[in-house]
């Protein structure tokens, strides 16, 4: 892997002291800053990656309403499947940001830029398997060789019914948003440990166009929505050119992203989370400035809500991690666990994660 060019300056190594501070606070930024309905989206295609636990029944125990989950692939097959390009605004919390967004399917396969537009510069380019985050202002450029696959304006995170057992479906009238008649549907959950969801989407490809994360009150706690979008536009090759081109005078970073199994690692759940289930466990590792660091990453989902569980050695802690971050509905909880330091992190309740952090166990 990489490290770090003495060239791009002091610039690139401020933020690479970030970076290196741990994976674990690489990962932590990224999710952090990512939009709503992207944080938990690292790392890539959880169909590949299930792990072997037990089906889960339906927390309440009632029937679940049909329809839902196939409704929901529908919407993330159109984000998956059309070429679109636009500008949305994510509202968490107090924090409001705007970034521009184009999708092209390519025969190379699926092309994505997404820049943000005020704050810090970070452009995040990805081609199928690859996602690259460049930060203009450092001159550095992180390579993920795992790209999200539930990204705004995609929703859905795992399949085999985990959505419909955990939601049920509500469908509204209809609203226009960002030039277009929407049809509004809502999600809502099954029990308080999770969030509802209201939908806007094309009435036609059933594309998503806004989405709100509501409370158990039904307050909006974040959202984020196209404010211009244009779909069925032909892809322009010189952008595309131009995005997957290496900027040069970069430093180039590598986060290598590998499978792994929660046996090999020695960590379970004392007790199951209603409604979660394991979807993914990973390696994460990056060399910044010639050190390395890694952590292990398990992602629970209960097909739209995702907890992601950081463990890594305390002593690997080259920076102090607050207990409690909240950004928005994301919050993170942090503490140490004899000699590792482990991180719960969602946009889910308070008591989900603090239940998921409580089951964590060590089994050798």
């Amino acid at each position: 892997m990489a490290g770090l060019h003495s060239h791009p300056g002091k610039a690139a190594g401020g933020l690479a002291r970030h970076l290196r501070g741990s994976a674990l606070g690489g990962a932590l930024s990224v999710l952090m800053l990512a939009p709503v309905f992207a944080a938990q989206t690292l790392p890539g295609p959880t169909e590949q990656l299930l792990a072997a636990t037990n089906r889960l029944q339906p927390s309440d125990g009632q029937p679940h309403t049909p329809g839902l989950e196939h409704w929901l692939q529908t919407v993330s097959s159109a984000a998956r499947t059309m070429n679109y390009s636009g500008v949305f605004i994510t509202q968490r919390g107090e924090d409001i940001s705007t970034s521009s967004l184009v999708h092209y399917v390519l025969p190379q396969g699926h092309f994505e830029r997404i820049e943000t537009l005020d704050g810090q510069r970070r452009i995040m380019v990805s081609l199928n398997d690859q996602v690259r985050t460049s930060w203009p202002d450092y001159r550095l450029t992180l390579i993920d060789n795992q790209a999200g696959q539930a990204s705004f304006p995609r929703l859905l995170k795992t399949t085999d019914g985990e959505v419909d057992r955990n939601y049920r479906l509500e469908r509204g009238g209809q609203e226009r948003c960002a030039g277009y008649e929407c049809q509004v549907s809502t999600i809502l959950p099954r029990d308080d440990l999770r969030w509802g969801y209201r939908l806007w989407s094309l009435r036609d490809s059933q594309l998503l166009v806004k989405a709100q994360t509501l409370d158990t009150a039904g307050h909006v706690i974040d959202q984020v929505a196209f404010t211009q979008l244009k779909i069925n536009i032909a892809p322009q090759n010189a952008l595309v050119q131009d995005s997957l081109r290496q900027p040069p005078g970069y430093a180039v970073e590598h986060m290598k992203v590998v499978p792994v199994t929660l046996q090999s690692q020695g960590w379970a759940l004392s007790a199951p989370v209603p409604g979660f289930k394991t979807v993914g466990v990973f390696r994460r590792s990056m060399s910044v400035g010639g050190k390395s660091s890694e952590v292990l990453q398990w992602l629970l989902s209960d097909g739209l809500a995702s907890v992601s569980i950081f463990i890594q050695p305390a002593s690997a802690l080259t920076e102090p991690v607050a207990p409690e971050q909240r950004v928005g509905g994301t919050l993170a909880l942090s503490r140490r666990m004899g000699d590792a330091w482990l991180t719960v992190m969602g946009a889910v309740p308070e008591r989900t994660l603090r239940r998921v952090s409580e089951a964590v166990v060590r089994v050798q």
